[in-house]
């Protein structure tokens, strides 16, 4: 396949030679003794990739599979300011290579030339990186540093559009991830942390399409421009069950688009009650009735019309999003992306963040050449089984062919193990995608 030859070219030009210039242009090695630029990357990043709790013997092994002799106290006093800037200027070289795969066969993403889910994940950091990156603060003056990685999704070719790096205070509305472009007939899904009806009305306006949840407090109208006490007009509406309606929402925007709201079960409406009321305590708030009334609901807004998508097709997309969650629980719990040695100086914890969210992009790389064509992927199993294969990919890097053919044969055997299962009573993703009527949504008819 294409996207073998590709990645294996693109870990190629990441690991080689570039790096070596980049080492030097950073100050990170000013004299060749032991490492060279290609040969720190390699045994930082790999390292992290097979262990993400990686000690400095653990570096030192594998820095010495790669033929580079050193000790663990040579290692120790690599971790500095210097290694800090190569890294990150490494990162930002690996974020211009853009890799992309066959694109998936599911029938409900065959609707859309792209289909974008963006969303964030923050990070906590050692309070001395407040300066560079302010938290949020928190209960016991915590949470003073903190960085999050916006991250904006292909779910069709399986691409990362956009990776960013923002100061954990900073407002996922005015991140950049939501201001991408898109091409006509691109599909957009974000949560409503990102929920704008101005960047509706621009993505709109590029042929494009968009799906959100309502954010509540936005104002709701009929065609006729009649505002809508949204809450009556669901329960007059409801007696199918489903309603979806045509609508115009916002007071100053005035968007046109469709609303679709389903009633939840009792049970799911509760938990929501219990959660909202909980969280305004914690603030010192009160959460108004007409809120917790809103939680027998789930309201979607969206500018696809019914014959370009059925409502059971608007939300299999809408949880089409959450696989974005999947992939930072999969970066954070597998790989470690969030966890911090406590004892190690800010420049370490630095350094090894920036090295392993190198790494989770070279493994997404490696996973799209496995698993991306399989609707049926799983790529938590995926990771797992690539961590054995690290030291032989490790082995192949200097040749080009041998590579290639590892890289061939983890996809082979990633394609054998690494798959969801089918299920009867609760259909996985993959499934809805092929048919999205096997979507069992318990709805609460008014009218029984």
């Amino acid at each position: 396949m294409q996207i073998v030859q590709d990645v294996a070219a693109a870990m190629q030009a990441l690991f080689g030679r570039t790096m070596d210039d980049l080492g030097r242009e950073t100050g990170c090695i000013q004299r060749k003794r032991k490492f060279c630029g290609s040969g720190l990357l390699r045994t930082v990043v790999l390292t992290l990739l097979q262990h993400p709790a990686a000690k400095d013997r653990d570096y030192q092994t594998v820095a010495a599979q790669l033929g580079i002799d050193v000790t663990e106290e040579a290692v120790k006093h690599r971790f500095n300011s210097g290694l800090v800037a190569f890294l990150e200027a490494a990162l930002e070289h690996v974020l211009t290579t853009v890799l992309t795969t066959q694109a998936s066969t599911a029938p409900l993403f065959g609707k859309f030339i792209q289909v974008l889910i963006g969303d964030s994940t923050t990070i906590t950091l050692p309070d001395e990186l407040a300066d560079e990156f302010p938290g949020c603060g928190g209960k016991g003056d915590s949470g003073k540093a903190a960085l999050k990685i916006q991250v904006l999704w292909d779910l069709v070719s399986g691409k990362i559009v956009k990776l960013l790096i923002e100061p954990g205070r900073a407002a996922d509305l005015k991140s950049p991830i939501a201001a991408e472009p898109l091409p006509a007939g691109a599909l957009s899904i974000f949560d409503l942390g990102y929920f704008s009806l101005e960047r509706f009305r621009e993505v709109e306006g590029q042929g494009a399409y968009w799906i959100s949840r309502l954010l509540h407090g936005t104002q709701v109208f009929d065609v006729s421009g009649k505002r809508l006490a949204l809450l009556a007009f669901l329960e007059q509406q409801a007696s199918s069950g489903v309603v979806d309606v045509p609508v115009i929402v916002g007071e100053k925007e005035q968007l046109s688009c469709r609303l679709l709201a389903l009633r939840v079960p009792p049970e799911v409406a509760a938990r929501r009650r219990q959660r909202i009321i909980k969280n305004a305590r914690d603030h010192g708030r009160q959460a108004s009735q007409e809120y917790l009334a809103m939680q027998d609901w789930t309201i979607y807004l969206t500018n696809a019309k019914p014959a370009l998508l059925t409502w059971k097709e608007v939300v299999v997309l809408y949880r089409a999003r959450w696989q974005i969650e999947l992939l930072f629980k999969l970066w954070k719990s597998h790989n470690r992306l969030a966890n911090r040695e406590i004892t190690a100086s800010p420049e370490r914890q630095m350094a090894v963040f920036y090295a392993k969210l190198i790494g989770v992009i070279v493994q997404h790389w490696i996973l799209l050449t496995a698993t991306w064509t399989n609707d049926r992927r799983s790529l938590r199993k995926a990771a797992h089984l690539l961590r054995d294969w690290i030291i032989i990919l490790t082995e192949a890097l200097d040749d080009l062919e041998r590579l290639c053919l590892q890289l061939d044969r983890l996809t082979k055997a990633i394609g054998k193990t690494a798959q969801v299962n089918c299920r009867r009573k609760h259909p996985s993703l993959y499934q809805l995608l092929e048919n999205p009527e096997l979507l069992d949504y318990k709805l609460e008819n008014t009218a029984a």
